[in-house]
């Protein structure tokens, strides 16, 4: 995993590698500049003699950073040209240090500080840098910046941003408009607002720089990661030769009423594909002859009704056995929100003596409950998506997005539970406090269906004794990355749900190389 931070914890950071391991800031400045360099040799697979850099700098630190990239990339043979977006009085520190040496060295220099003094070379570029702003921006850019950043997206050079892509803020979030770059080189660690959408939109590829901060202060707690593949390997479950369905965990899914079976058999046929050993499915009698239909490989039970489309407790003396012949319970997935159905769920929930899932109307039914979560003894994974999750805070889908990870920190906190907050990214809150980060999916998994898939996979995960954190990490990995495979052949406008088991063996694959 990559630790991810945000722009103060960024700055901390630096100011601790310059207190306690007295690296002065120049030389985190330089090691940036060379990294630069460095992300970009990799993008193009070769060096970089002869090619047309222009180089944008503004007045901070990140500006800095792009006036040390311009002389390594000089040295490196590229014909470079600086553009500083701002007045030579403006600069201070390490910014203004490099200013000097650009200059002593004979680097060509250009001050555009305001739209009068607007006019590039008719030789257009083949590589721009941008090093306008870095993390710490906030607002809109205006006047002769926003000029700049209208004329590079314009371009047809490859675009190459110094940290993040300048209009950026440090949640994501962008104000009328950011420099689309083809490739952002980050320092030290990846940031926040190189992750959260819309800001993600503008990164491109992404490579982080090495800029020579001590390996102790990598190692040092973080608090939220990016998910790697190498992670899923670790802790995918291990096949014995001599295993049995018991070896490999039982499923005991509740889902599905009238109008919703595909809910009720996505569930359990995707616990059963991820490779527990049985699924059992208990839905209501009314859609037995569907899901009689559509499964073969999964144990179905009928549960008697007491009215149309309804769930009732006199259900649970009936579900007790299964319960405890189970290794994990998966509830929620289509079972409606009925007052009787509601009724149903908050008087098992107490009972459930084995690791949990819930998803889907599960979560609504928790609505105006949300106590009862604390009440509940075994491991409990809550899979929402923001308007399930805005609905049990009071809060819009909108509100919920613009502070994803906080907000799913705050709630695995104060239930005692892990959450697997649904969008993009998917964030997956740990009771301790730590947050994961999902780099796969894509909009094809926007679709009717995919989240029971996700539900499955993490209950098959659980089943097979996978740490109940580590199931929610490898179901959202892998989920995305079976879209990520087909919609290759698909397309994101003609996945489907079901699509996502068609391409698990190969996901499967991938991982375990």
């Amino acid at each position: 995993m990559q630790r991810i931070v945000n722009p103060e914890e960024m700055r901390e950071i630096d100011q601790r590698a310059e207190e306690e391991f007295f690296i002065p800031s120049l030389i985190l400045m330089e090691n940036a500049g060379r990294g630069v360099v460095s992300g970009l040799k990799e993008y193009l697979g070769k060096g970089l003699r002869d090619y047309k850099i222009w180089v944008f700098c503004g007045k901070g630190n990140n500006g800095g950073d792009g006036l040390v990239a311009a002389r390594f990339l000089q040295n490196e043979g590229a014909k470079v040209k600086i553009f500083l977006c701002a007045q030579e009085e403006e600069l201070k520190g390490d910014a203004k240090k490099n200013y000097e040496i650009a200059k002593r060295i004979g680097l060509e220099i250009k001050e555009i500080p305001d739209e009068n003094s607007l006019s590039f070379p008719p030789e257009k570029p083949d590589i721009i840098i941008d090093a306008l702003f870095g993390t710490g921006f906030s607002g809109k850019p205006e006047g002769v910046i926003r000029k700049i950043m209208e004329m590079i997206n314009n371009s047809q050079a490859i675009v190459a941003s110094c940290d993040i892509p300048s209009g950026v803020g440090k949640k994501g979030e962008v104000s009328e408009i950011a420099v689309k770059a083809n490739l952002t080189i980050t320092m030290g660690f990846i940031k926040e607002s190189l992750i959260l959408f819309p800001g993600r939109k503008y990164v491109g590829r992404l490579y982080v720089a090495d800029i020579g901060i001590p390996n102790s202060l990598f190692a040092r707690e973080g608090d939220k990661f990016l998910i790697e593949k190498d992670d899923i390997k670790k802790v995918f479950p291990k096949r014995i030769p001599e295993g049995n369905k018991g070896t490999f965990g039982k499923v005991l899914v509740i889902a599905g009423s009238r109008g919703f079976s595909g809910a009720a058999s996505l569930t359990a046929l995707s616990a059963l594909m991820i490779g527990s050993g049985l699924v059992r499915l208990a839905s209501l009698q009314e859609i037995m002859p569907s899901l009689e239909a559509k499964l073969t490989e999964v144990v179905k039970i009928s549960l008697p009704q007491e009215e149309e489309g309804t769930y009732s407790e006199n259900l649970i003396p009936f579900l007790r056995p299964y319960l405890l012949d189970s290794d994990v319970l998966a509830i929620g997935p289509g079972i409606g929100t009925r007052a009787k159905t509601k009724g149903f769920l908050l008087s098992l929930l107490p009972e459930i003596k084995i690791p949990l899932v819930i998803d889907a109307d599960g979560i609504n039914n928790l609505s105006g409950e949300l106590e009862i979560l604390n009440r509940i003894e075994p491991p409990v994974i809550l899979t929402p998506h923001p308007g399930e999750l805005g609905r049990l805070l009071s809060l819009s889908p909108a509100e919920v997005n613009q502070n994803r990870i906080e907000i799913a920190r705050e709630f695995a906190q104060r239930y005692n539970l892990i959450l697997v907050l649904k969008g993009a990214p998917t964030v997956i809150a740990s009771p301790e406090g730590k947050v994961f980060l999902n780099p796969t999916g894509n909009s094809g998994l926007a679709s009717g269906g995919t989240g029971d898939v996700l539900t499955g996979f993490i209950s098959g995960l659980l089943a097979q004794g996978v740490e109940p954190l580590n199931s929610a990490i490898a179901g959202v990995y892998i989920h995305g990355l079976c879209a990520d495979i087909g919609v290759k052949e698909k397309t994101e406008y003609a996945f489907l749900a079901g699509d996502i088991l068609s391409y698990l063996p190969q996901a499967i694959h991938e991982i375990l190389g």
